[in-house]
């Protein structure tokens, strides 16, 4: 049994990291299409200014 936890460990430790992999590249894609939707705004703003 004691040689299946490290077996158990790393898979566990895979998982974990996996997932925060995947739940920073999700949030660091909503702040890219928020920075793109904020850019916009402003570029409209800015032309209906003129």
């Amino acid at each position: 049994m004691g040689s299946y936890l490290g077996l158990v460990e790393l898979v566990f430790t895979a998982l974990v990291v996996g997932a925060f992999g995947i739940w920073q590249l999700r949030s660091l894609k909503r702040d890219m299409q928020a920075r793109k939707a904020r850019e916009d705004a402003e570029t409209r703003e800015t032309k209906s200014d003129d």
